[in-house]
């Protein structure tokens, strides 16, 4: 799924029209059919998936052919309907009309959903959308996204997070997407970490396979690493209240923790091993969520682990960090995070 974001410096949002074509007066409730047109101010440029601008530092994207979007409707007691809008056209459009059935009730607060439940992304990440739910829930993006794609954008699409609260005046309604995600663009440069070990050494046929981002607050007694203290700035599960008396539009954290991701890994290959290189060079656009800033005096922490062969046991075996491959940043000054942007950072191993 490619969407019609445009992942700018900042957030962006998309214009979405709700346009209510008819609606049959009959005894027994029946769903209103709707059109929902999206477009988005897109540069001339945009191209169908999402592409990394290196002049401007900026992803943009645009509609896939096939396209959907869940419509949540929710009342005093919570979600009243869940209802999804498809869109087909041609691949890279800069607007897409959707089209759906509307089975909420008159009244009801309306918010719209990304990516939508019908796709595996939207299935992973999203929990509790279902009729007489109180609260929908956000997992950790790190299922959704799958292995890691490196040097490409585009692989952080179907994970693009967005929330949008619809808002009615008389037969037309509009909708801002707001992103719920920021993008980490990770440089790595393997120089130093060895394919085969030293003998002896507890790595024999060691490879990097994963990325965990985390922060550390250096004046903090608090040692959990899980749990909504785990971590000072990044979320793993948040929540969104949807009854009208509870909703606010703003998730709220309920875990916060280290992010980790997996990267392409097959056979005794792996995205960042050496083989007969001696460097190699990758790029990986990582999707983060937050609730906090990188204040100064944090250490942002960039970890790669991966697995070894052992000898004994004679199979591989996880590590999640490796000796030499824990890139620790001491935050010198203020780093607000902010959702819709990108941030990047080299390290070297």
């Amino acid at each position: 799924m490619k969407r019609i974001l445009t992942i700018v410096v900042l957030t962006t949002c998309a214009a979405v029209l709700l346009n209510s074509c008819q609606k049959t007066p009959v005894e027994k409730k029946a769903g209103v059919p709707m059109t929902i047109q999206a477009s988005v101010s897109a540069p001339a440029g945009t191209k169908m998936l999402y592409e990394y601008d290196t002049e401007d530092r900026t992803l943009k994207g645009s509609w896939d052919s096939e396209e959907s979007i869940t419509v949540v409707s929710f009342g005093r007691d919570g979600i009243t309907a869940v209802d999804t809008f498809t869109s087909t056209g041609e691949a890279g459009r800069k607007k897409a009309e959707f089209s759906g059935t509307w089975n909420g009730n008159e009244g009801d607060k309306v918010i719209c959903l990304y990516p939508s439940l019908d796709t595996y992304a939207g299935n992973s990440i999203f929990d509790g959308v279902r009729k007489g739910s109180p609260t929908i829930y956000m997992r950790s993006l790190s299922t959704a996204s799958g292995a890691l794609q490196h040097d490409d954008p585009s692989s952080i699409s179907d994970v693009d997070l967005m929330l949008g609260e619809v808002e009615i005046s008389g037969d037309v309604a509009h909708v801002n997407m707001q992103h719920q995600l920021a993008v980490f663009r990770i440089e790595v440069t393997l120089r130093n970490f060895p394919y085969e070990a030293p003998p002896g050494s507890p790595f024999d046929q060691a490879r990097v396979n994963s990325i965990r981002i985390k922060c550390i607050d250096p004046d903090s007694e608090e040692e959990e690493e899980w749990g909504v203290n785990g971590d000072p700035v990044f979320v793993r599960m948040s929540g969104l209240d949807v009854t009208t008396g509870s909703y606010t539009g703003t998730p709220f954290t309920i875990e916060r923790g280290p992010l980790d991701y997996y990267l392409l890994d097959s056979g005794n290959y792996s995205d960042l091993t050496l083989m007969d290189e001696d460097v190699v060079e990758k790029t990986f656009f990582v999707p983060v969520r937050f609730d906090k800033d990188l204040e100064a005096g944090y250490e942002l922490c960039l970890q790669f682990g991966g697995n070894y062969y052992d000898d004994e046991e004679e199979r591989r075996n996880s590590v999640t960090v490796f000796p030499g491959c824990d890139m620790r940043k001491t935050i010198t000054s203020k780093l607000p995070l902010e959702n819709g942007k990108v941030y990047g950072f080299k390290v070297t191993i």
